[in-house]
């Protein structure tokens, strides 16, 4: 198993900001996260190609699949004791922002949010390099 030491914070923060317009490629050898957009940066495409063509060095990192991000969110709300909170947010599964708006008001419970998003993200990600046959490594 080959070991990839990375920045776990940089690894979630651009999982979770994957789009349809973007790419994150992450350096297996530096650890590093690299960022693309070649929609607004058509150059970008040519460099994709090239990193796309060292699969023993840049892995490009999944997109965050709303499934997965609904799912993380249901477990979250499923672990909430405050009933009222627990409902209001269930009724704002489908969109993100104002699930996170209605957080906005409760300190502690969005605290809990990002842990528990950002853990379950982390387990995700090393799942999916684990089949990659890579682990990583908090540097």
């Amino acid at each position: 198993m080959r070991q990839v030491p990375v920045t776990t914070a940089w690894l979630i923060n651009a999982f979770e900001n994957s789009s349809q317009h973007s790419e994150y490629y992450i350096d297996l050898q530096t650890g590093d996260v690299r960022f693309f957009s070649p929609l607004d940066f058509p150059e970008h495409e040519d460099t994709m190609k090239k990193l796309d063509r060292q699969p023993e060095r840049f892995v490009r990192l999944p997109k965050l699949e709303e499934e997965f991000s609904l799912k993380v969110k249901k477990d979250f709300i499923a672990t909430m004791e405050d009933q009222d909170l627990k409902k209001h947010l269930a009724d704002e599964l489908e969109t993100s922002a104002r699930f996170r708006k209605v957080l906005m008001d409760y300190e502690d419970e969005r605290r809990l949010w990002y842990k528990f998003q950002n853990e379950k993200y982390l387990e995700h990600l090393k799942q999916w390099f684990m089949g990659k046959g890579i682990e990583l490594v908090e540097k």
